[in-house]
């Protein structure tokens, strides 16, 4: 119970990072050319882009994400009140 709960405690966070540290590259990418990431097609463009942010995009992947982080959280919880604190030998 215990690592499954880490797992799915840390599991979501890291895979919420990553995607959001590769749509920053992106983005950077595009203004070191001087030009803007079209957020629909995921390439550069001349346009001014109306600017959002990740969640207000991805507002539920994002929420269900945290919502699985929650449920390790509290499987963890859960793992160490019915194992004990104690330590192994």
């Amino acid at each position: 119970m215990l690592r499954y709960g880490a797992l799915l405690f840390a599991l979501p966070g890291i895979l919420l990072l990553s995607l959001y540290g590769l749509e920053m590259s992106a983005i950077n990418d595009c203004k070191e050319l001087g030009l803007q990431l079209d957020l629909a097609s995921g390439q550069c463009s001349e346009q001014v882009q109306q600017h959002s942010s990740y969640y207000q995009r991805h507002a539920t992947f994002v929420n269900l994400m945290m919502l699985v982080s929650i449920v390790g959280a509290l499987m963890m919880t859960w793992g160490m009140m019915v194992r004990g604190m104690t330590r192994p030998n």
